[in-house]
């Protein structure tokens, strides 16, 4: 997991976003087709934006609980700052998977800026917007009440979520930590969605609602159906990926080039 990486225990509703900004970040990098352009260091300008959930930061005033860009713009520094580069569109969409790397920013704007790259003019501008790119998750689905029905069902509502572009097996497992119930049909999806992370995770919990899931039992305990995000844009959000090697299978499956840091 990506360090300081923000989270909320309140998404939905009590959500309270607010916009960070960076502007004009000056660096240098070797960038362009012509052979002076590959041997110069150029200048290239940097503006980025995105949003976050603030609620928790807000409600304790406390700097552990803020999502820190200065953590995304070294990452920036260390992409481009003397790196090389053919086109100013490869730059800006490498920026907005670095920011995007972090499941809590949402409406990511990236610019990119080559000053004096037409003669004449002050300089030239790159900008991707994130909103026109959807977010690749892998949604973890597990059920021992009537698992292929439900199953079937769950897949039928994750199709309305967003687009389903590919899909494990279905495999039985056995029970973990509370081992006296049945064994569990579990399978995993690879699905494009707009939805922010943090969305997403409220809206599955409605769907589970839906289903009939009981949440008064055990947490381990049987269940019409779960449904967890297990990687968002690249980051791996469920700590039991490293406890259950089904899960992993499921992963290398959908992201053969996810790692796992154990």
């Amino acid at each position: 997991m990506e360090e300081n990486i923000y989270d909320t225990n309140s998404p939905g509703p009590d959500q309270k976003l607010v916009k960070i900004k960076v502007e004009n970040l000056r660096l240098r990098a070797y960038i362009g087709f012509k052979k002076w352009e590959t041997e110069k260091l150029q200048d290239v300008i940097v503006n980025f934006s995105f949003r976050y959930n603030a609620a928790k930061a807000i409600e304790t005033d406390l700097e552990k609980d803020v999502l820190d860009y200065k953590v995304i713009t070294k990452k920036i520094i260390h992409h481009i700052d003397r790196q090389s580069f053919h086109l100013l569109e490869k730059v800006a969409e490498d920026l907005l998977e670095i920011i995007r790397s972090n499941p809590y920013t949402r409406d990511i704007v990236v610019r990119i800026e080559k000053p004096h790259a037409l003669r004449f003019s002050d300089n030239v501008w790159v900008e991707v917007d994130g909103k026109d790119r959807p977010n690749e998750v892998v949604v973890g689905l597990g059920s021992n009440i009537d698992p292929e029905q439900n199953t079937r069902i769950a897949l039928q509502k994750l199709a309305e979520v967003g687009r389903i572009d590919q899909q494990t097996d279905f495999v039985y497992t056995a029970p973990q930590k509370i081992t006296n119930q049945d064994q569990f049909l579990n399978g995993a999806v690879l699905l494009r969605t707009p939805l922010p992370y943090e969305e997403l995770r409220h809206l599955l919990k409605s769907l589970e609602n839906d289903m009939g899931r009981d949440r008064s039992g055990p947490k381990n305990g049987p269940r019409k159906i779960d449904l967890d995000v297990i990687l968002y844009n690249g980051s791996i959000m469920d700590e039991e990926v490293y406890e259950y090697s089904f899960l992993q299978d499921f992963l290398k499956t959908l992201k053969p080039d996810v790692e796992f840091d154990f």
